[in-house]
């Protein structure tokens, strides 16, 4: 079950075009691939199509104004990403096994061999997740991976890749068009991505790693025939 938080809808322009967020919140706890199902079930329970927020809403939703001092810290995006320890070549799979947490595996497709590199999926539902006891399939088909190239070795800032909003490339001096970047350097990692508001970096930090069993909140994109309803319950 999931229950409304806060008492109005969240408003950011994005393009040109205005995308309306709602928070959203479990009965307990809500763990990293726990966001799917919860936002799944507000829609099965009232009759709505929202979605988990996009990264590309997100990114504006912190960078932009102040938007992102109302979203809970930290939350999910609608999207994946996957990559092996600096300088180590994709094998068939990357798998991230974590103490507490599940094991959670994506198949390389088409990208194994391929070294320094992340790959993201975006636009995912519960579907795309298979559960088998302490054990997580991201089941993607290889045409909805997205290759990141020159994907950073280690934390600070970067440029955001045009498509999946990720940071790569060369190392950035800080700036409002730049994002930090967190990941793992010493392990591989399969998950969602995270945005998170730590240290100094306001809005603008991209966590490219965060454990299935930390808690975090959930932020949903609301269409525009869904927004009487939705104002009808806050």
């Amino acid at each position: 079950m999931a229950d409304i938080h806060g008492k109005e809808l969240l408003r950011v322009n994005v393009a040109g075009q205005k995308k309306n967020l709602l928070i959203l919140r479990g009965n307990g706890s809500t763990s990293l691939f726990d966001t799917h199902p919860l936002v799944e079930g507000f829609n099965r329970e009232h009759g709505t199509n929202l979605t988990v927020i996009s990264h590309k809403v997100a990114d504006v939703a912190q960078s932009v104004g102040e938007t992102w001092r109302s979203l809970p810290n930290p939350y999910a995006v609608d999207a994946s990403i996957a990559y092996e320890k600096p300088g180590t070549k994709l094998g068939k799979e990357v798998v991230f096994s974590a103490d507490g947490n599940p094991r959670v595996v994506l198949a390389t497709g088409k990208f194994q061999g391929e070294k320094d590199v992340a790959l993201v999926v975006q636009g995912l539902s519960s579907a795309d997740f298979k559960k088998d006891g302490n054990s997580i399939t991201l089941d993607i088909p290889e045409s909805r991976l997205i290759l990141v190239p020159d994907f950073p070795s280690s934390d600070t800032w970067y440029m955001p890749h045009a498509e999946t909003g990720v940071p790569h490339g060369k190392k950035v001096a800080r700036s409002s068009d730049a994002r930090y970047l967190y990941r793992l350097e010493k392990s591989s990692y399969v998950g969602l991505l995270v945005r998170l508001d730590v240290y100094a970096n306001w809005g603008q930090g991209v966590y490219a790693y965060y454990r299935s069993s930390y808690s975090l909140g959930a932020v949903a994109e609301v269409p525009v025939l869904d927004i009487p309803k939705i104002t009808s319950l806050l």
